[in-house]
């Protein structure tokens, strides 16, 4: 199964064997068993730098944090930024996070606009 289908991980295997024979196996059983991939020859799947590099321009990274000012006063920060032109999407900061305050209705535009 895993030759057959080298993206598919031992996770998939796993679950394929349960569905479609009713063959319960962990996963681990199942890494144990898949061919090992032979020395020097690229992995099969994606890694997540590239990954990063395809998808930039689809990813929104968001943050959500406390900052202490001078006087001592938390504040709630919020900042989303689109990772491929790392461009700033939108912040705000705030003293009350409690009261809630709809940015559409106050400004009359979406948010990510």
């Amino acid at each position: 199964m895993a030759r057959e289908n080298p993206p598919w991980g031992e996770e998939r295997i796993a679950n394929k064997l349960l569905l479609k024979i009713a063959i319960r196996v962990s996963p681990h059983t199942v890494r144990k068993y898949m061919p090992k991939p032979a020395p020097g020859r690229p992995r099969g799947d994606q890694r997540w730098p590239t990954f990063l590099h395809n998808h930039a321009r689809a990813i929104v990274a968001g943050d959500f944090f406390v900052a202490v000012t001078a006087t001592f006063r938390l504040i709630d920060v919020v900042v989303l930024i689109e990772h491929g032109s790392r461009r700033l999407l939108h912040f705000n900061v705030t003293d009350h996070p409690e009261r809630r305050v709809d940015a559409t209705a106050a400004t009359g535009s979406s948010w990510l606009t």
